[in-house]
Parts: C-alpha cells; structure tokens; sequence
C-alpha cells in the first residue's frame, strides 16, 4: 500500500514540474501574442501616419578609378 501511495505521490510531483514548464511557455507565448496585437492595433488604428524614410544619398564613388561593383574582368595576360 504504502509502495503504490509513494508512486502515486511521485507521479504527481513530475506532472506538476510538467505543468510548470509549460505555463512558463504559455506565459511568454502570451506576452509576445499581445505585444503583436498591441503593434496591430496602433497600425490600424485611423490616426496612423507611416513615417517617411529618409534615405541617405548615395556615395558619389567609394574606389579611386570609379570602377562599377561586383566581380572583376578576367585578365587575360594571366591566363
């Protein structure tokens, strides 16, 4: 009897530390569920204007002989 108590009472107590870990993801989960729904409700939201943004100009040249990006042109002096 007391062997059957004793394994019911263990059984408990790792079911409870099952349950525990999983409020813990259902708490975070949760937080980041409103934190979404936050987000979403001030974009719908009719007094919502999207900010413009500004973009930098871009860089009149980077290397000193204005060569265009990417990979370079075989040489053919190495071949």
């Amino acid at each position: 009897m007391a062997t059957a108590d004793l394994n019911k009472l263990q059984q408990l107590l790792k079911s409870a530390e099952d349950n525990q870990l999983v409020l813990g993801q259902v708490r975070k989960s949760m937080e980041k569920v409103r934190t979404a729904l936050d987000e979403l409700s001030s974009l719908l939201d009719p007094a919502y204007k999207p900010e413009r943004k500004e973009r930098k100009p871009r860089a009149a040249g980077t290397s000193a002989t204005g060569a265009r990006r990417g990979r370079p042109k075989k040489d053919q002096s190495a071949a």
